[in-house]
């Protein structure tokens, strides 16, 4: 079922249930349900909110934090111009291949079922899980990367995979087919790993996930891919750019076009989660990034970032960047400091950013421009964080109203806390 059918009664954003907030809603939709992010937002989400803007072709909408492209996609299938900003460049590959519009869909299918045949004739080849450390020494060269990969995948499993890397790093096709390819292969490393989405961010099992058939979880989901892009051939379309970049600097990243008329977004929540961290296994699977000492430098710049790195820069004392962040959050940061003055410089820095983010917000808008930052509040020993009335405040001083912010659900992990998506208007 499209998303025009889904999604047609009134918008409302107090007392959502979480499938119309979180990622649970989209794990049904085409393209959407490709790759699981559990910090992204549901796509009814912003279906209303464009709803609620009553946006429409000659609009042009403006995600600074993309993510796995929510906004953009459901953008496009209205027929509402989007761009969108992501810094991690797993996410903005995933973004970029879930937005793109793909017309010979018959040639896509021919490619990816060629694939997958390849595949399963390289892995009948394969030798028994019991003999698979054996042959992953003589294929060491083509094991991902990452730090302890045997830890995240067991020998079984990483000996299917590292062939299917081998696979696909040499396979030729058409770009826009190969990434497909790739990404439903970056679809399925958690499923067939030792990671497990227990808690908000991935954790490893007490035990490791036995050898399981990867042939048919691959060819079963580039089937999905196919299947999905039939299934929105006739709905509209328009474009839909994704830059990589940074959205401390929007405006620098964003070529020089019309101004943007809807911001509807969701930033990294100030409560410590890592995207660096979550989307390990998928950054040096394909080498979108080079190294551990790169992910802790994207984690450093990223807004929010908090692990590796990111963390010994927090040692250091940080100021407030000026005397309004220093007004808005010295009675929450001084309390958390009693406590613990990593945590309360981890604010600091996090509403730095969340300044200067705004600051470029403001050039690239147009005069009526109106925003919706969906947001969740935070908890620091105990003390509360009204990260969205900071937030607020912060775009305050650059020139937008606040209209209101509606809270749309209590959050389960602690108990005070809740989701709200902050309604403010260009003035």
């Amino acid at each position: 079922m499209s998303q025009l059918h889904l999604f047609d009664l009134e918008p409302t954003f107090t007392e959502r249930s979480v499938r119309e907030v979180t990622f649970q809603g989209k794990m049904g939709l085409p393209i959407h349900r490709w790759y699981r992010l559990t910090p992204s937002f549901s796509p009814k989400l912003a279906w209303d909110i464009a709803d609620y803007f009553k946006l429409s072709q000659r609009d042009l909408v403006l995600d600074p934090f993309s993510g796995v492209g929510t906004v953009s996609l459901c953008m496009k299938y209205r027929g509402i111009p989007s761009c969108s900003i992501e810094i991690n460049p797993y996410l903005c590959f995933v973004s970029s291949v879930k937005t793109r519009t793909y017309r010979k869909i018959a040639d896509i299918e021919s490619c990816l079922t060629a694939f997958a045949e390849v595949f399963a004739r390289r892995h009948s080849k394969l030798p028994r899980p019991h003999d698979a450390q054996a042959w992953l020494n003589e294929n060491r060269d083509f094991i991902p990367p990452i730090h302890n990969a045997e830890r995240w995948w067991s020998p079984g499993n990483l000996m299917q995979l590292v062939c299917l890397r081998r696979l696909a790093l040499e396979f030729e096709a058409d770009p826009e087919h190969r990434d497909l390819i790739r990404m439903g292969i970056l679809g399925i490393l958690v499923p067939v790993s030792n990671a497990k989405h227990n808690h908000v961010s991935l954790t490893f099992a007490d035990k490791p996930l036995p050898t399981v058939d990867l042939r048919g979880i691959l060819a079963k989901k580039l089937s999905q891919i196919v299947d999905d892009l039939q299934a929105v051939q006739n709905l509209p379309r328009a474009e839909a750019t994704i830059h990589f970049g940074n959205s401390k600097h929007v405006a620098s990243i964003l070529p020089r076009r019309p101004k943007v008329s809807a911001v509807i977004t969701s930033p990294p929540y100030p409560n410590r989660f890592s995207y660096a961290r979550e989307t390990r296994p998928h950054l040096f699977f394909f080498d979108f990034i080079a190294d551990a000492r790169a992910v802790g430098e994207l984690e450093t710049d990223a807004i929010g970032g908090t692990w590796g790195k990111a963390t010994s820069v927090l040692a250091k004392r940080i100021e407030p960047g000026n005397s309004l962040i220093a007004q808005l959050i010295s009675p929450y940061t001084d309390a958390i400091n009693g406590s613990g003055e990593l945590m309360a410089n981890y604010v600091t820095k996090y509403f730095n950013d969340i300044f200067a983010h705004a600051g470029e917000v403001a050039k690239v808008c147009k005069k009526r421009c109106r925003l919706a930052y969906v947001i969740g509040n935070s908890k620091f020993y105990n003390q509360p964080l009204p990260s969205d009335e900071i937030l607020a405040g912060i775009f305050e001083h650059h020139g937008f109203a606040l209209e209101r912010i509606d809270r749309m659900r209590k959050r389960q992990s602690k108990r005070g806390l809740h989701e709200a998506v902050v309604f403010m208007h260009r003035q």
